[in-house]
């Protein structure tokens, strides 16, 4: 594999570049840039014993007071605190022959993840902040990784308030109360941000999980069972969901480490699942948990964004979906599982250059939740059963969540859960929603906690 990576370099290479080419490090500590200097360096040198000059590249950091000089002047060599955004610009011919080269060797490494890019003739002419900015938001774009999006537009005031079919469900965060908050799974994790210091602490974590009620009113549920299923469809007698909608084809999680799939269950087809995303109730559903979450800008996850190198399926086989639609019946088996921890992703993944890897709920760094909603009418007797679980490996203890029409339970996306099957006697399917969101804090004059209670 070494060796098709320096035929590559050789390829991009100019021949007879001599002049002096440079790696800039944006947000890179003290410990770390002289270990991004002998990968440079190395893999200079691989490049030229195959019979191509680059010449000399340098290998320098940015330090923050040094983000409003010039591109073309000098900048330094270290940065203690390794603050601000990742970011790997490179300058010259020599050092863009060693791409993609650079950014594969420095995954393997351990590095944590940052967006790479060229000094373009353009940037050139600017700061090095802005260039590195630029980077950044072409990055984000392309991507689609900023907090908010076209689709999950939604303002807070304007669509809180909802009408179905006549009935109006008008927000009030008065009728809004906690069923249960708690907090589980606690460990002892790495903070990810003394890594670029060239420490390895260690912070206190646990997982969360919130149920409450009054956020989803009954013109509201009604709305988003309706779009899940078919207007007028008869919820109390139905023994599945209806066929056009729906097929047995989802899966809880991956593949085991026996190699076998989870069983499949009955979810929304793709098709119906987008035009669910595209409803007013899903954008009202969105704005209400902004509403009771305004520290955070809360959007849809950017599945393909978590994928490696951006490739839809390319992890595990199985594309990553933002949202879900259950209903499941009696007889269905439910996998524990998680939705998503973003310290499992690859190096790769674009989300991953651009935010790091690390544990969810590290302070500062968005928060991956997933919001679910109830949405069977009329009340769930407890001999229905078809409760959510929660599940603390380390003590083998746990927590049910039980369904309740409009009830929506908040989760970390990296909580092991799984859903109880229906009772014989239910009869019907038990019917849910799920949004995989991300929260992104909106403070950036110091690091925010991130935690759902």
């Amino acid at each position: 594999r070494a060796a098709s990576r320096v035929a590559r370099a050789s390829d991009a290479a100019t021949p007879n570049a001599v002049a002096v080419a440079r790696v800039a490090l944006f947000g890179y500590g003290a410990a770390e840039i002289p270990r991004v200097r002998e990968l440079v360096d190395a893999l200079r040198a691989a490049v030229e014993d195959s019979g191509v000059e680059l010449g000399e590249i340098e290998t320098r950091g940015v330090r923050a007071s040094e983000m409003t000089s010039s591109v073309r002047g000098t900048y330094g060599e270290e940065d203690e605190d390794g603050v601000g955004e990742r970011v790997v610009m490179l300058d010259g011919d020599a050092a863009k022959a060693l791409m993609p080269d650079l950014k594969l060797e420095m995954n393997e490494e351990g590095f944590e993840g940052a967006v790479f890019g060229v000094f373009t003739e353009k940037l050139r002419l600017g700061t090095l902040g802005e260039a590195a900015k630029s980077v950044v938001e072409a990055h984000e774009r392309y991507w689609n990784l900023k907090p908010t999006t076209e689709a999950d537009s939604y303002d807070v005031n304007e669509h809180v308030d909802f009408e179905h079919e006549g009935a109006k469900d008008a927000w009030d965060l008065g009728r809004v109360t906690t069923a249960m908050a708690v907090s589980m799974d606690r460990a002892e994790v790495l903070d990810t941000a003394s890594m670029a210091r060239g420490e390895e602490r260690l912070r206190s974590d646990s997982s969360h999980v919130v149920a409450i009620d009054g956020v989803v009113g009954e013109p509201l549920r009604a709305a988003l069972l309706d779009a899940l299923t078919e207007v007028g469809y008869d919820h109390f007698t139905e023994t599945g969901p209806p066929p056009g909608k729906w097929n047995r084809e989802t899966r809880d999680g991956l593949e085991g480490e026996d190699g076998e799939s989870p069983p499949p269950s009955w979810g929304l087809t793709p098709e119906t699942l987008e035009e669910v995303m595209k409803t007013d109730a899903v954008r009202t559903f969105r704005a209400r948990l902004a509403a009771l979450y305004p520290e955070y800008d809360i959007r849809t996850m950017p599945s393909d964004a978590l994928e490696p190198d951006g490739v839809s399926g390319a992890w595990g086989g199985s594309s990553i979906c933002s949202a879900i639609g259950n209903a499941a019946v009696y007889g269905d088996m439910f996998n524990w599982h998680i939705d998503m921890d973003p310290s499992q992703l690859d190096p790769s993944a674009p989300w991953v250059e651009r935010y790091g890897s690390y544990v969810n709920r590290e302070r500062g760094r968005p928060l991956f939740v997933s919001a679910m909603v109830y949405l069977n009418p009329g009340h769930w007797p407890a001999a229905f059963d078809a409760e959510t679980l929660f599940l603390d490996p380390g003590t083998g203890t746990g927590v049910f969540v039980r369904p309740q029409p409009g009830r929506v339970v908040l989760m970390d996306q990296d909580i092991l859960h799984r859903v109880s099957t229906p009772s014989q006697i239910a009869g019907v399917p038990r019917y849910s929603f799920v949004l995989k969101l991300c929260f992104f804090p909106k403070r950036t004059d110091e690091p925010q906690k991130m935690t759902l209670i």
